[in-house]
């Protein structure tokens, strides 16, 4: 069979080789019913019988993951089970029930869409990502009312496989046995699902967004799945496959060598340090971080917990949560960025769902500044836990001078009113802005002078300076992190701060890259904020390298007038280098 290849941007990394293997999911349609009023309580307690089995089966899940240590994909399938004892989805449905006479299944129906409604109008893939949790609670709960037999792999073959399939739960992708199955391929989900979460945790190479793949692939097909280019192979050459093989035998070995210099000092060959940091969206993924050997939190997206609820988080349980990473982390740096999400994602019980261009619209701080109450409740949760530890607060997607000194009006207003209630509260909280917008770019200079640190946001800001949107099929590919655009609007912010005596940090994805490092280093970055799983990788390269030779790196890359020549210089100058599987 003629071979034949398939890519996709959303992967974790590793190589995995084996026979495709398609899941197929048998699941029938559910009939609407309207019932009698004898019946209310039959369907009330079918339901009710339905949501138990379901939170059963999350915690036998749960259980086994703790034979294997698995802190981590435990707490990610917690949220599930607590969204099954969520009041509104109980409530709601046995309201239904009684209400519209109508049957379990049905009522269950229309619950779940009445949850997912506020999500509905959201562009961003992490956020259709956050969508999915709830179908997935919702499709167990409906599988156990319907006599759906729980998803099995024990009728899989016992060999090297690549699991196929159009969706996998995080619940599911815990199950899988890792023994014989190496990898996955999704058609549906994304790089931020729960779902990718768990497999990167688990370190179980997989491809996410792969539509229609089972149309191309046939069953039984041997494939090579390799996440760390984002491509799948169907049929490779008997070359191929023996290369990929011995690339696979040097991936693992690699790995394991890497990671035996968690504990070394993140400096180059001739003295200079950056700080290595890890992004996180969960509390669950600091076990990660810390065995990757992350030296503090770079970039904490607290969006996580204003999603999948139809109510915003209380100061009280955002005190908590910053508590504990503080505490966990201590004395380690953590920096914890504000809420950054549109209008149309808080329930603020306005109409903010007909923007046209929510990207461009009332979002992160410009919506904080608008909804004063939820941003004061999050200001005030985090500078109460800031005496457990060492705080920094990063406010995003700042374009002006104004909206700075907005938000240290409100700051002290917070702080005040703490101080009346003599509530214990840190004074001195490190304030820092994204800079991931081109205007905060051009006038990083001024903003410098305003705050204590700068955080630059590579994803938007290369995203905005090219207005190229990645998640746009048709024009993804002309996003370029090294189009020497984007490089100077990096270099013109780090500049800024330097002059400004502020600390400067990069979180996007450029962060992770090891061949554009020696950028970042002879641009003399304080820390780079990025995936754990490429903190090894990226610390390597950085004590292979010398602060001196990049910053001569830096200057020729500069003059140069194209991303594809860049790439191709680095590659030249440091690719033996780079710590990937010849």
């Amino acid at each position: 069979m003629k071979t034949r290849r398939f890519k996709s941007s959303a992967t974790t990394p590793g190589i995995a080789i084996g026979r495709a293997y398609f899941l197929k999911l048998h699941r029938k349609p559910f009939i609407k019913a309207w019932i009698r009023d004898k019946d209310i309580e039959i369907e009330t307690k079918r339901f009710k019988k339905a949501v138990t089995a379901s939170k059963d089966q999350v915690s036998n899940i749960q259980n086994k993951l703790c034979r294997y240590e698995g802190h981590e994909q435990i707490n990610i399938l917690e949220s599930q089970r607590m969204f099954l004892q969520d009041d509104m989805l109980i409530n709601s449905t046995t309201q239904y029930i009684r209400e519209l006479k109508i049957n379990a299944e049905w009522a269950l129906d229309k619950t779940i869409g009445q949850i997912k409604l506020s999500f509905y109008n959201m562009n961003e893939n992490y956020f259709k990502d956050r969508k999915q949790d709830i179908d997935y609670a919702g499709r167990r709960v409906m599988d156990n009312l319907m006599g759906h037999a729980e998803l099995s792999f024990q009728n899989m073959p016992h060999e090297n496989t690549i699991l196929i399939a159009h969706d996998l739960s995080p619940a599911e992708v815990a199950a899988i046995p890792h023994e014989y199955v190496k990898g996955f391929v999704m058609e549906a989900g994304g790089v931020t699902s729960h779902s990718a979460i768990i497999a990167r945790s688990f370190e179980i190479p997989a491809m996410f967004g792969a539509q229609s793949i089972t149309k191309y692939v046939d069953e039984g097909e041997l494939v090579i799945l390799d996440g760390i280019k984002g491509v799948l192979i169907a049929s490779p050459s008997t070359r191929e496959l023996n290369q990929y093989l011995e690339i696979q035998k040097k991936y693992a070995a690699l790995e394991k060598i890497l990671l035996q210099d968690i504990d070394l000092h993140t400096v180059t060959k001739d003295g200079f340090h950056i700080r290595l940091d890890a992004n996180i969206e969960l509390i669950e993924e600091i076990p990660s971080i810390i065995q990757h050997g992350a030296e503090g939190i770079g970039l904490y997206r607290t969006e996580y917990l204003f999603l999948n609820r139809l109510d915003e988080p209380s100061e009280e349980e955002q005190y908590q949560n910053y508590v504990e990473i503080l505490k966990t982390l201590k004395p380690k740096l953590v920096t914890v960025r504000t809420i950054d999400l549109g209008g149309d994602k808080l329930p603020t019980g306005k109409d903010y769902e007909s923007q046209t261009n929510p990207a461009l619209g009332l979002r992160a701080i410009r919506l904080c500044l608008r909804e004063l109450p939820i941003f004061k409740t999050q200001l005030r949760a985090l500078y109460r836990a800031g005496v457990f530890g060492n705080l920094r607060i990063l406010l995003p997607m700042i374009s002006s001078i104004e909206e700075i000194h907005e938000v240290k009006k409100i700051i002290k207003s917070v702080k005040h009113d703490l101080a009346q209630k003599s509530i214990p509260f840190k004074e001195d909280v490190p304030l820092g802005i994204m800079i991931e917008v081109p205007a905060a770019s051009i006038i990083a200079d001024l903003l410098a002078k305003e705050v204590d640190f700068f955080s630059i946001g590579t994803n938007d800001l290369a995203q905005y300076g090219l207005a190229i949107d990645r998640g746009n099929e048709l024009v993804s590919d002309m996003y370029d992190p090294y189009h020497p655009a984007v490089l100077r609007m990096v270099h013109q912010a780090v500049q800024a701060a330097k002059e400004a005596h502020i600390s400067v940090a990069l979180c996007g994805e450029m962060a992770g890259d090891p061949l554009i490092l020696p950028l970042l280093v002879g641009m003399e970055f304080d820390s780079l904020s990025m995936n754990a799983i490429s903190i090894p990788r990226v610390k390597r390269t950085l004590r292979s390298i010398t602060r001196e030779k990049a910053k001569l790196l830096l200057a020729e890359i500069l003059k140069m007038s194209t991303g594809k020549e860049i790439q191709k210089y680095l590659k030249k100058e440091i690719g033996h280098l780079l710590p990937l599987p010849k």
